[in-house]
């Protein structure tokens, strides 16, 4: 399954599963770049220091769980958490954070309470992990925490398994191409022989499923192209912030996505847009 160590420059929305982000204020825009990083196998990945600090309220270490999800609530100090510029270039001491489930990104998050879905999750023991990650989904590896807890569900979800519909493909609904998009917008999809959903991110990878990552620019800077994602979905419509975008002619993509992240072979679109 994909693991944060895959996270070069990459993550995780604004419309994601992670609602209730940031502030009005744009804060700096100095430039910190990531540093790379050896863990104790050898591995070479890269993390940044936001300066963050992350404690987890809930859940508690060795909590077992017993519904169809694992609630979580964590808090962020020094950090200024903004989902908004998500995607966007470097700022110092802002970002978002990635949950982990047993090594695998689930999503990025602003708020301080969610869950993560245990569907597709064998019973027994498993890890989460909570990292302050910047806006290009640079992980602070210093500062993540991991909590343990045990899956008994009291009555299993039955697995989703999924089925070849077709070769997948998506396009962009809305908005039509050269429209002017000001403060922030929704960017409308459509799949074809492809599931969307929430449910499975970061799980194994199950045949026609999945969501979608919305791009700025480029879909290939950072590891995965996740240095410039916006976010992820797993509705046909996405929010757009433009708080970090500069005015002007960008490209926004839509990128259909397997459940751990990777991009399905030449299934893209793309949109340009002048922002107002």
């Amino acid at each position: 399954m994909l693991s944060k160590r895959y996270l070069a420059l990459p993550l995780a929305s604004a419309a994601l599963i992670a609602a209730g982000c940031g502030s009005d204020d744009d804060g700096g825009n100095a430039s910190k770049s990531a540093v790379p990083a050896k863990p104790a196998g050898g591995e070479s990945h890269m993390t940044v220091d936001t300066g963050a600090s992350v404690s987890v309220a809930s859940p508690p270490a060795g909590k077992v769980v017993t519904g169809d999800a694992v609630p979580f609530d964590v808090r962020l100090s020094n950090f200024k958490v903004d989902c908004r510029f998500a995607g966007t270039a470097h700022r110092d001491g802002v970002g978002h954070y990635h949950v982990e489930l047993d090594g695998a990104l689930i999503d990025m998050f602003c708020s301080d309470r969610d869950q993560v879905s245990l569907q597709n999750v064998a019973p027994g023991k498993h890890t989460l992990q909570f990292i302050p990650a910047d806006n290009q989904h640079t992980d602070d590896l210093k500062a993540e925490k991991k909590v343990s807890f045990t899956y008994q569900p009291a009555k299993p979800l039955p697995e989703i398994t999924g089925e070849e519909k077709g070769t997948p493909s998506i396009r962009i609904v809305s908005p039509k191409p050269g429209s002017t998009v000001r403060g922030d917008f929704d960017l409308t999809v459509q799949p074809k022989n492809f599931e969307f959903s929430c449910d499975l991110y970061g799980k194994k990878d199950v045949a026609g499923y999945g969501h979608w990552h919305a791009n700025v620019d480029s879909t290939t800077k950072g590891m995965m192209g996740m240095a410039t994602m916006l976010g992820m979905s797993c509705q046909r419509t996405f929010h757009v912030s433009l708080a970090g975008i500069e005015p002007g002619p960008h490209t926004f993509f839509a990128i259909l996505e397997d459940n751990q992240h990777a991009p399905t072979p030449k299934a893209q679109a793309s949109v340009k847009l002048d922002v107002g």
